[in-house]
């Protein structure tokens, strides 16, 4: 069994009243509507009374489908008289109470034949084109005409468009209130509405109207500044989203927006890279607490994003989604950095170079001198070999050191020729080959070409290599293998000089090449130094990746030959 319609729960229960009953319905929801209409025309004409209609022309049609559904023909619905709404309520864009009226005048002929009657009508969206004024009026005569004839009449206005305030007044001059499922007796109604309204009533209805329309167009400029803002932040959007840097809005601990350019930098979807970014803003704020300039800031920051990056950061306030935020812009100035390290570097190298010519020839000449007496001397006193074995060997190496200062500031040459990088690796091995087995150590040379050019000074790229495996050799007190590895890059040539030594702290990595710094008891510091500035010198970089206990690596890249 079907669930009664509310407009039939509703008639049903006024029938004992015998009186006429004028019901306020607003609707919400369309398919109820129609389902509350058809039951109520359908209870009409099942009654043989006279019904009314006044709605749009396409609800009409549907609603006269839902009725030939039910059974009814054409013939069934000679009792059914239709209007248009629209046509029956306004003037222009103006709701018209004369106008109204005059569907009386439709229903004359039926009331002088003794019909019973009932009318339904929907008053088109009046929102913005209704005077309460005129609307009260119509409703009050209304009113007194159902209570005259006894009547049903059903005022129907759409929930969406018609204001609490508007439905307030309906209801002093209805005395049924009814929704799509529900129905009561109006709480506002009152027989004293019967009374014409007086002057003070139509005033209040004036001001309330004033009112209601000074609202009407405060909310449509609201509506159209807001507009106008989701219009301007989407340009923003995408201007941002073209941009070439890193741009990131944020909120408190919140990220509200990241352009393109920052979730391929940042890789965002790494949840480390998250947390990364958490700890730099936290940073970044108490930064900020403690600058002049809170709205415009500059501040670098690391990200370690597989390779450690340099951003310049730059924030100002802005609103955001109606708020307060903040704008990041990321500039990248890692090559800056890097930049400014080769000038500190070639700075401590010029320093260095000349600290070494002096130094190298205040002591070569005193050497020259001391080596020929010590030669003299051996000659004359065999029985101090002892010392004399020690005193050479100590020569020596201050003859080495002296050497190796004068190659540091020896000036760069451009004689350089066309080489096989391959060769002169290999003879280096084949050099360092007997102090390795004296270690227990083998070096082994990995290739897929024979051949591979470079334009270069071979001395001083064989003087690189035999430096850097002499390392490898001293920090490999246990033995084990020496691999270079030679390949193709592009337009370079890299060579891999991998060891099995105890490896280098990462504290003291970037320490590595300064002028005078060792990690060996008798080194000078200075060999690593001459092997930067000699790649440096043929357009070639060197960079360390070290492991403590499991190995030190060597990438020298240099520029290959087509």
């Amino acid at each position: 069994m079907h669930e009664l319609h509310t407009i039939t729960r509703l008639t049903n229960s006024h029938s004992k009243e015998g009186t006429g009953a004028h019901i306020l319905y607003v609707f919400n929801e369309i398919d109820r509507y129609i389902g509350n209409a058809v039951s109520f025309i359908i209870e009409g004409l099942v009654k043989n009374e006279v019904v009314l209609f006044v709605d749009t022309v396409e609800l009409m049609d549907r609603i006269k489908g839902e009725l030939k559904s039910n059974g009814f023909t054409d013939n069934h619905l000679q009792n059914l008289i239709f209007a248009d709404s629209a046509q029956s309520y306004f003037v222009g864009d103006q709701f018209d109470a004369d106008r109204a009226g005059m569907l009386i005048e439709l229903l004359r002929p039926y009331f002088e034949k003794n019909y019973q009657i009932r009318t339904w009508g929907q008053v088109p969206c009046m929102e913005h084109n209704f005077l309460l004024e005129s609307l009260r009026t119509f409703e009050y005569n209304s009113d007194k005409f159902i209570a005259l004839t006894g009547l049903i009449s059903v005022c129907v206005y759409n929930g969406f468009t018609t204001p609490a305030y508007l439905q307030n007044e309906l209801m002093k001059t209805h005395n049924y209130f009814m929704t799509d499922s529900e129905y009561c007796l109006s709480p506002l109604y009152n027989r004293e509405n019967f009374k014409s309204p007086s002057s003070e009533e139509l005033e209040r209805l004036r001001r309330l109207e004033k009112q209601n329309s000074e609202l009407r167009n405060r909310n449509d400029q609201l509506t159209v500044e807001n507009q106008l803002i989701v219009q301007n932040e989407q340009k923003v959007r995408t201007i941002m989203d073209q941009m070439p840097i890193p741009v990131i809005i944020r909120r408190k601990s919140s990220i509200l927006f990241m352009n393109r350019e920052a979730q391929k930098q940042f890789s965002i979807a790494d949840p480390n890279v998250v947390e990364e970014l958490r700890h730099f803003f936290e940073k970044y704020d108490r930064d900020a607490g403690v600058s002049a300039n809170r709205k415009l800031q500059q501040h670098p920051c690391i990200i370690n994003n597989g390779k450690k990056i340099y951003y310049l950061v730059q924030s100002i306030e802005m609103i955001f989604e109606g708020e307060t935020a903040v704008l990041y812009s990321f500039v990248d100035i890692t090559h800056e950095k890097e930049n400014e390290n080769l000038i500190i570097r070639s700075e401590k190298l010029n320093v260095a170079g000349e600290l070494a010519a002096g130094i190298a020839h205040e002591l070569r000449n005193p050497l020259t001198a001391i080596k020929g007496f010590f030669t003299m001397l051996k000659k004359t006193d065999e029985r101090k070999e002892m010392y004399y074995r020690i005193i050479e060997e100590e020569l020596s190496r201050i003859e080495q050191i002296a050497s190796e200062l004068l190659t540091l500031a020896k000036p760069h040459s451009d004689n350089r020729t066309t080489h096989n990088l391959i060769q002169i690796i290999d003879e280096v091995k084949i050099l360092l080959t007997p102090q390795a087995n004296m270690e227990n150590i083998e070096i082994f040379v990995q290739s897929n070409s024979e051949e591979l050019y470079i334009s270069c000074e071979d001395s001083k790229i064989k003087q690189v290599f035999i430096n850097l495996i002499k390392n490898a050799i001293d920090a490999m007190k246990n033995g084990g293998h020496i691999i270079l590895e030679i390949k193709e890059v592009s337009d370079t040539i890299q060579v891999l000089v991998i060891d099995q030594g105890s490896g280098i702290p990462a504290e003291i990595i970037n320490k590595i090449g300064e002028p005078f710094y060792t990690t060996k008891e008798k080194g000078t510091g200075i060999g690593l130094m001459v092997c930067f500035q000699i790649i440096e010198s043929h357009d070639g970089t060197i960079q360390l990746d070290s492991k403590v206990g499991i190995g030190t690596t060597f990438t020298i890249t240099l520029p290959a030959l087509g």
